[in-house]
C-alpha cells in the first residue's frame, strides 16, 4: 500500500499550544500508512520542540530565512519539495505558514485556524497592523481548500463575521499525562518547593497582554490572603516586568517548565483571565488534571465548561475575580 506523503508547515517548532497540538495530531498518524514532512520557516531557538518531533521519526527542514527573505524565496521552495517529494496534503499553521499554503499547487491544502484574528491580533500588535494582519489572514483562509476551526466558538465568529464557512475540531490534550494526582500531595509540593500549607492557585501559559496576567495579581493582592499562594507557569514579553515588580511574598514566577503536569497536580484552582482565546489547551489540561477551574467569561472558555458554571469573571474586573 503506497503511503500518504503530508507535509506540515509552521514558522518554527517553538513551545506553544499550536506546537503541542501539531504534536499530538502527528502522534496519533499510523506511520505505516503516513510519511510526515514538517518544514520550519524560521531559525529554530532554545525553547523548540525540534527533538521531540526528531525522535517521531519526522523529516524536519529548517529553512532558516528571514521573514522578507522569505517572502521572496520560502513559497518556491516548498513548492518544489511538493512536486519532489509527491506531497498529497499540506497542513499549515500560523499565518506566515498559511500564506504560502494557500498558494501551492498540486496538493490538498489544510490548516488550523488556532485564532479569531480580529480580537488577536488587535491585542498582540495594536489595532493599525493587527487589523491588517487580520485582513490579510482571513483573505488567506479563504484560499485554503479545507480550513479547520480548533473550536467551535472560532468556526461560529468567522461566519458571522466573515460570512466564510468553515469546519471546526476542537483541541485535544494528552490524558494519560494530564490526569489526576496518583500521589500524596504535600511530597509532590515539597519536591516542586511549593508551600503544604497554602492554597495554591495557578496561572499557566504565556505571560502576555492577550492572557491579562496584570488582573489576576491586582485581584489577588487585594485579597491580602495569607492562606492563598498565587502561581505562575511560563515566560512571555511581561515575565520580566510582572517578575520585576515588587509584589506580595506569596506570588511565584516560576518560568517556563517541562513538567506542568505537576504542578497542576500540586495546586488547588486554576485561574485563566484571557479576553480571547480560541481552544485554551491550559485550560484543558487543568480540567484534566481535576483542578476546579476560573475563567473569565469568553466564549472559549464557556464552550468548554458552559455558561451556567459559577466562576466565570469579566476579564476587565478585577473586583468580580474577587
Amino acid at each position: 500500500m503506497n503511503k500518504i506523503n503530508i507535509l506540515y508547515l509552521v514558522s518554527t517548532l517553538k513551545k506553544s499550544g499550536p506546537i503541542n497540538i501539531l504534536y499530538g495530531i502527528i502522534n496519533g498518524l499510523d506511520k505505516q500508512k503516513f510519511t510526515v514532512l514538517i518544514v520550519t520557516l524560521s531559525t529554530e531557538k532554545s525553547n523548540s520542540l525540534k527533538k521531540e518531533f526528531e525522535h517521531m521519526g519526522c523529516e524536519i527542514i529548517d529553512l532558516h530565512n528571514s521573514r522578507l527573505k522569505g517572502l521572496l524565496k520560502n513559497r518556491k521552495i516548498i513548492q518544489r519539495l511538493v512536486d519532489q517529494k509527491n506531497i498529497q496534503l499540506c497542513h499549515s499553521h500560523g499565518l506566515r505558514a498559511d500564506i504560502i499554503n494557500s498558494k501551492l499547487k498540486n496538493v490538498i491544502t489544510v490548516n488550523t485556524v488556532h485564532n479569531f484574528p480580529p480580537e488577536d491580533y488587535n491585542h498582540r500588535y495594536g489595532k493599525l497592523m493587527g487589523s491588517w494582519m487580520s485582513i490579510k489572514h482571513k483573505n488567506t483562509i479563504k484560499q485554503i481548500q479545507f480550513p479547520i476551526a480548533c473550536s467551535k466558538t472560532v468556526m461560529e465568529k468567522f461566519s458571522a463575521v466573515f460570512n466564510i464557512q468553515i469546519e471546526f475540531i476542537q483541541n485535544g490534550i494528552d490524558c494519560e499525562k494530564f490526569s489526576p494526582l496518583k500521589q500524596d500531595k504535600n511530597e509532590l509540593r515539597l519536591s516542586l518547593d511549593l508551600p503544604v500549607d497554602r492554597q495554591i492557585f495557578i496561572v499557566s501559559g504565556a505571560l502576555s497582554q492577550l492572557k491579562n496576567p496584570g488582573i489576576i495579581i491586582k485581584a489577588f493582592e487585594s485579597k491580602k490572603n495569607e492562606n492563598h499562594f498565587l502561581i505562575f507557569i511560563g515566560n512571555g514579553e511581561l515575565f520580566d516586568s510582572l517578575s520585576g515588580s515588587k509584589h506580595m511574598s506569596n506570588i511565584q514566577f516560576i518560568g517556563s517548565v517541562d513538567n506542568v503536569n505537576e504542578y497542576l497536580q500540586a495546586s488547588d484552582y486554576y485561574i485563566s483571565a484571557s479576553f480571547t482565546e480560541g481552544m485554551p489547551n491550559s485550560v484543558l489540561e487543568a480540567i484534566s488534571t481535576g483542578l476546579p477551574v476560573i475563567l473569565s467569561k469568553i466564549s472559549s472558555h464557556v464552550e468548554i465548561i458552559g455558561d451556567n458554571y459559577p466562576y466565570l469573571f469579566d476579564p476587565n474586573s478585577s473586583q468580580d475575580l474577587n
